[in-house]
């Protein structure tokens, strides 16, 4: 007989299942008894979903074995949390919308340290990258770990950085383990793997869509004590992190920048409204 922890993984793993689709079977059968035995009409009903994703699922969870899934997942090195596992990290569980499950490769035990998070641009300018390299090191080597999403640009530089300084990082991504985006970070996705800690809420073979990035900031936000903001336009997807952070009562910092600079309007902006202001790494 299946764990309550194997029905929610292999609930979870079906083509294209979505947090709030779960979120709807979960509330209408709490210990997920009945999942994999709804009729499509009843997970259309029960979930909003369309008739191909109901069909896909019910094949799906008919076809597949939670336990041979189980043993996949492990022979890719892949660790899935549910979020009744003890491990399972306490910043996430404080969330509005904690993902169901998390996919990781690394010590999971770095979500529990004193964080920082930093974004930007995934377009640094000269400015921004040794604005970066500089002002993290001694944060790094005061022991806490850098977060951030693996994405071009200052995502990369804070990342190389931590490595690169003796300390830990964590990277979050917006896809599965088998789809690392942007490819040029594979290898760096390797090292974080094996020495520090990356993990997604995407089960593996989920390609990244652009909604997940948002949704992905959302979990990086929640993981930091605190989110460093090095450069953002006006318009910026990074700016969705800081709203996040500050709904989920993070604090917020911001590293200024020249005023005719597009790459410091964002931050220049957070400034204004009331972020910290980042001079020195004694700020961070």
């Amino acid at each position: 007989m299946s764990s309550y922890r194997q029905r929610l993984l292999h609930a979870h793993l079906a083509p294209g299942m979505s947090w709030r689709a779960l979120r709807r079977l979960h509330a209408d059968d709490p210990s997920l008894e009945r999942y994999a035995e709804h009729s499509t009409d009843t997970l259309i009903s029960l979930t909003g979903c369309r008739s191909t994703s109901a069909r896909n699922w019910h094949s799906y969870w008919k076809s597949t074995s939670v336990v041979e899934l189980e043993k996949e997942l492990k022979a890719a090195g892949i660790m899935p949390i549910t979020r009744d596992d003890p491990s399972y990290p306490l910043r996430l569980e404080q969330m509005p919308d904690p993902p169901w499950v998390i996919y990781c490769k690394g010590d999971i035990s770095l979500c529990n340290k004193e964080t920082l998070a930093v974004i930007g641009t995934r377009q640094p300018s000269n400015y921004g990258v040794r604005a970066t390299e500089e002002l993290l090191p001694p944060v790094i080597q005061s022991g806490r770990v850098i977060v951030s999403g693996l994405a071009r640009g200052i995502d990369t530089v804070a990342h190389k950085r931590a490595i690169l300084a003796n300390g830990m990082t964590i990277a979050v991504i917006a896809g599965g383990f088998f789809h690392i985006y942007p490819r040029e970070n594979k290898s760096l996705a390797e090292t974080l793997a094996n020495d520090h800690l990356i993990l997604s809420e995407y089960p593996p073979d989920r390609r990244p869509q652009k909604w997940h990035f948002p949704e992905r900031n959302r979990i990086i936000s929640a993981l930091s004590d605190r989110l460093f903001v090095v450069e953002a336009g006006e318009r910026s997807g990074t700016l969705i992190t800081v709203d996040q952070a500050l709904e989920q009562g993070r604090d917020v910092c911001a590293l200024p920048g020249p005023i005719y600079s597009k790459t410091s309007i964002g931050t220049n902006r957070l400034i204004e409204q009331g972020a910290a202001i980042v001079l020195r790494s004694s700020d961070l």
